[in-house]
């Protein structure tokens, strides 16, 4: 448990650090943004590299996030890099990254 301890600690500090590149940016501004576009998909596949080391038996045990999903983005950013939909990576950004930072906060000890 305690390598994936690691493991979602880094998916929290990822998914902390998407929420501030975006805190003071409108959805206009990260689409002509090609900088910070750069940074939140680097953190994007960082949480997907991270959940994907996370074992099985935790995955089962946390089954309210959303395993699938998180392997999916990485997939389409990764394999399909040149045609990635921004309006997808920007409504993940504003609602699906809050909902996981709640769900880590709640599994990761606050002392990391």
């Amino acid at each position: 448990m305690q390598r994936d301890l690691q493991f979602l600690l880094d998916m929290l500090q990822s998914a902390e650090l998407i929420i501030q590149y975006t805190n003071q940016c409108s959805k206009d501004e990260f689409i002509e943004n090609i900088q910070l576009q750069d940074s939140v998909i680097r953190r994007l596949l960082v949480i997907a590299e991270a959940a994907r080391r996370v074992s099985a038996t935790t995955r089962t045990t946390l089954s309210n996030i959303s395993w699938q999903e998180i392997n999916g983005m990485r997939n389409r950013l990764v394999h399909e890099y040149d045609d990635i939909n921004l309006n997808i990576v920007w409504d993940v950004v504003q609602n699906e990254i809050p909902i996981l930072i709640q769900q880590l906060k709640l599994i990761v000890p606050s002392d990391k």
